[in-house]
C-alpha cells in the first residue's frame, strides 16, 4: 500500500513539473481581456525615434502636417505609411497581466536592448511612449513588449510590431510624380531612332511609331497614363544598381505633357539578363528609382502592351 502511495505521489509530482516546463517554455499568448494602449483621446505624435542592431537609428519628424526622415538622412517620407504605423499603435490593446517580470527572460522575448527594436513617440517635445518591442507570439495578431522603465514584458495585440521592423530607405516617399490622370495630354518616349508617341488630340488618344500610325486598346493606355500622373517607384536603387547607371547611356527618354504645357522627362535603364530591375531618374534630379519588371516595362511605352486584343482587333 505503501508503494502504491509513493508511486502515485510520484506520477503527480512528474505531471506538475511537467506543466511548469511546458508554461515555462511555452509562455501564456492570450489572457481573458485586455485595455487600449491609449485610452480616451489619441495624442497628437510629432515624432518617432526607432532604434535596433539591426535597422540602426531612424528618425521620423512631422512638419506642417506631413512627416519627413530627419535620420539616417533627410528626405520626405511616405506620408501613409507613417500615419498607417500610428493607427496601428492607437488601435493596440495591451493583455492583462505580465508574461514575465524576470530581467533574464527579455531576450527569450526579444524585448532586451540588444535584441528588441526601441521605439519612442513624442508630442510638442514631450516623450509621451518609450517602449521595446519585440518578437510576434505564436498567434501573429499578438507580440510581446516591454515598457523602458519596467520588467514587466507584457503581451500586446495588434500589427503594429510589423511596422517597426521597417528599414530607413522604407519610410521614404517613393512617388514621383502627383498628377491627375486627365491632365496628361502626351507621351514620348525616345529608343535610339525610334521614336513612340501617345497624343490627345481631342477626345481619344492616338499611338504613332516614327509618324506612323497603330491602333490602341484604350483601356491598356488609359491604365498606362494613370500609371505615369501617379508615378512610384516600387524601391530605391542600391548597390550594384548605381554603377550601372552611372557606366552607360539611359536606353529610353521618356517625356510627357500636362494641360498647362509643363513638360516633365525621365531617363529609363531597361532590365537585362544581368539586372531584372528598371532603373529611372528624372532629368533634373539626382535620385535613381528602382522598378520591377512589370511596371518597369510599361515605362518605356511598349506597343506591345497597347495594342488591341487579337479578338479585337
Amino acid at each position: 500500500m505503501k508503494n502504491k502511495s509513493t508511486i502515485i505521489l510520484g506520477i503527480v509530482f512528474l505531471i506538475l513539473v511537467v506543466i511548469y516546463l511546458v508554461t515555462s517554455l511555452n509562455p501564456r499568448e492570450v489572457t481573458k481581456g485586455a485595455s487600449p494602449l491609449f485610452d480616451g483621446t489619441k495624442p497628437d505624435i510629432d515624432k518617432i525615434e526607432l532604434d535596433s542592431v539591426i535597422r540602426g537609428h531612424i528618425v521620423l519628424e512631422k512638419r506642417n502636417s506631413l512627416w519627413y526622415l530627419k535620420e539616417p538622412f533627410e528626405y520626405k517620407a511616405y506620408d501613409e505609411q507613417v500615419e498607417s504605423m500610428l493607427t496601428d499603435l492607437f488601435n493596440t490593446l495591451v493583455d492583462i497581466g505580465a508574461v514575465s517580470s524576470r530581467v533574464e527572460a527579455r531576450d527569450q522575448f526579444s524585448v532586451g536592448d540588444s535584441t528588441g527594436t526601441s521605439f519612442k513617440a513624442y508630442s510638442a517635445g514631450e516623450l509621451i511612449l518609450d517602449v521595446i518591442v519585440g518578437k510576434q507570439a505564436r498567434d501573429i495578431g499578438h507580440f510581446y513588449a516591454r515598457r523602458r522603465d519596467s520588467n514587466n514584458i507584457e503581451l500586446w495585440r495588434g500589427m503594429f510590431s510589423q511596422e517597426t521592423k521597417r528599414e530607413a530607405d522604407d519610410w521614404r516617399d517613393k512617388i514621383m510624380y502627383s498628377f491627375n490622370t486627365d491632365d496628361i495630354i502626351a507621351i514620348e518616349a525616345v529608343e535610339g531612332t525610334n521614336t513612340r508617341m501617345l497624343d490627345l488630340p481631342d477626345s481619344l488618344w492616338t499611338y504613332t511609331e516614327n509618324g506612323v500610325e497603330k491602333p490602341i486598346d484604350l483601356n491598356k493606355t488609359q491604365s498606362l497614363t494613370a500609371l505615369i500622373a501617379g508615378l512610384q517607384c516600387d524601391a530605391f536603387a542600391y548597390g550594384e544598381e548605381i554603377p550601372r547607371a552611372a557606366s552607360k547611356e539611359p536606353e529610353v527618354k521618356v517625356t510627357f505633357t500636362v494641360r498647362n504645357g509643363d513638360r516633365h522627362t525621365f531617363f529609363v535603364w531597361k532590365a537585362d539578363d544581368d539586372s531584372p530591375r528598371y532603373l529611372v531618374r528624372k532629368e533634373d534630379g539626382d535620385i535613381l528609382y528602382l522598378f520591377y519588371q512589370y511596371r518597369g516595362s510599361q515605362l518605356v511605352i511598349d506597343y506591345e502592351k497597347l495594342k488591341p486584343d487579337e479578338e479585337q482587333a
